[in-house]
């Protein structure tokens, strides 16, 4: 088989008409003959596993491909008996049996019921305040759940015949491929809601009863970007806010934010540069991805296909004369080295770190491969925090604690006689919470520390040092909301455990 009219007559042929002639035409692949036991396979290169294996179990026999130009490919199935006329006898095999063909897909996302659920969807979690919206493919159908102050609800159940459709509409908002239903994909979209513009970043997974999504609502604030919250309203300790505050305005140096995902580090360092950033002052931050927009910002977002990661990216913003970089995160070894050295020569650097609390960063940063001394000489002092969800102030009442809540606040805070708590309302959906605060835990580095670090101190030591000190632990600053009345016992139970109290 050899020639256009070999091609042609394969098109027309039985094999060819096992698989839908677009997702043949798609994949420019075309079915030729039986060979040895063999299916032998017009294709234009080496086939993707996916596509091979579909063939493979299509056909029922093992490919070896016959090299053919894709555009002949092509132009012989367009022009065989089939055309476009149908889509087969089978449907896309990429995606299983009984699943809707691509066309399908494409109409089942543009129908008007769809549409509509979907921009339901949306405004309710818009309404609700939710930072996420988890779209799960169970048995019988969809569960939609929000998450409100950091704690998933359910928020709606959907049957079976909504789930492609809803699923395919989600992944069309977000540039997605709706035909990849077997590996993880990821996009952006922009949409608005009411008078509210959203950025939503959509990640699926192929699970076990079809795909699951979630998507993280970032609000786009209009044109010019969202509204920065400023330090005095993160609800910091006076005392932790005052020496923050005097650290982000030095010149140079490094000040990192710890805490796990979820814990508002970004919030933090966006309410920090918003202190910084002035006419005055040159701000360059480089992000994956970029979460909000921030106005006299030149915000660089990470592309590590492209090959741009957070070292490529460093290295350029020093050749812009930045005075202040944030590094949305400290990933590896040249990341944290490059950083350092910008916070040497003359720049203000800010960024993040997965550590459970403050003093931890140190021997973190160490096993990166900076060296002690040179962090002993530009680190100034690291943020670590959490949120814990505030009481609802339309349900909120005082009382007196528990003995469970007196057991976990301990001698030390013995003195707090009174607690305030939220019975459940409307306002709070019956949950006793509305909005977070941050609790908080700042170390700062001081001439004894730095000089006790460098020796080589223990980790047990740098802490028991810190606590002398005067730093509050993160449990400590949780517990000074909850004399506030701002927060519960069990919320910073929930939120700071043992492991993170040291």
């Amino acid at each position: 088989m050899s020639d256009a009219r070999d091609l042609r007559a394969a098109a027309a042929g039985e094999l060819a008409l096992r698989l839908p002639a677009r997702w043949l035409e798609e994949y420019a692949v075309l079915p030729l003959a039986l060979e040895d036991g063999a299916a032998l396979v017009a294709a234009d290169g080496v086939l993707p596993p996916l596509v091979s294996d579909a063939l493979a179990r299509a056909i029922g026999a093992p490919v070896r491909t016959v090299p053919f130009p894709a555009a002949d490919i092509r132009a012989a199935l367009v022009s065989s008996p089939r055309g476009h006329g149908t889509t087969g006898t089978g449907d896309d095999p990429l995606r299983g049996e009984g699943a809707e063909s691509l066309d399908d897909l494409r109409a089942l996302a543009s129908r008007e019921p769809v549409v509509q659920v979907v921009n339901a969807m949306l405004a309710e979690a818009v309404r609700a305040g939710a930072s996420d919206i988890h779209v799960e493919s169970v048995e019988s159908g969809l569960r939609i759940r929000l998450r409100l102050d950091g704690v998933l609800h359910d928020a709606q159940q959907l049957g079976r015949g909504f789930q492609a459709a809803v699923i395919s509409r989600l992944k069309v908002l977000a540039g997605l491929d709706i035909a990849e239903r077997r590996l993880p994909q990821d996009g952006r979209t922009r949409v608005r809601v009411g008078a509210r513009e959203l950025d939503i970043r959509v990640s699926t997974l192929p699970a076990l009863h079809g795909e699951s999504l979630v998507l993280r609502l970032l609000d786009g604030g209009g044109s010019s970007g969202a509204e920065t919250r400023s330090l005095s309203a993160l609800g910091m300790a006076p005392a932790v806010l005052e020496q923050l505050t005097r650290m982000l305005a030095r010149s140079s140096g490094l000040v990192l934010v710890t805490g796990p995902t979820g814990s508002g580090k970004t919030t933090t360092l966006y309410a920090a540069l918003a202190e910084r950033s002035t006419p005055g002052v040159k701000v360059v931050t480089v992000e994956d991805p970029v979460e909000y927009r921030l106005d006299g910002v030149v915000q660089l977002p990470v592309n590590v296909k492209a090959g741009f990661g957070f070292a490529n990216a460093l290295r350029a913003i020093l050749r812009h004369d930045p005075d202040v970089i944030l590094v949305g995160e400290m990933r590896d070894a040249e990341t944290a080295e490059i950083a350092v050295q910008a916070a040497l020569t003359g720049h203000l650097v800010l960024s993040t770190l997965h550590t459970t609390d403050a003093t931890g960063a140190l021997p973190r940063l160490v096993e990166m491969g900076v060296a002690p001394y040179l962090l002993a000489a530009t680190l100034h002092g690291v943020l670590a925090q959490r949120l814990v969800r505030t009481v609802c102030e339309s349900c909120a009442t005082w009382r007196a604690p528990s003995s469970d809540e007196r057991a976990l606040l301990g001698i030390a805070f013995a003195h707090i006689t009174r607690v305030r708590s939220g019975d459940g309302c409307v306002e709070c959906a019956g949950t006793g919470y509305r909005g977070r605060a941050a609790i908080s835990e700042l170390l700062v580095l001081d001439e004894p520390m730095r000089a006790q670090f460098v020796a080589g101190a223990s980790l047990e030591a740098m802490r028991s040092a810190a606590r002398a000190r005067g730093v509050a632990s993160l449990r400590d600053d949780g517990w000074r909301l909850v004399a506030e009345g701002h927060t519960t016992v069990a919320e910073v139970a929930r939120v700071v455990s043992e492991d993170d109290a040291p």
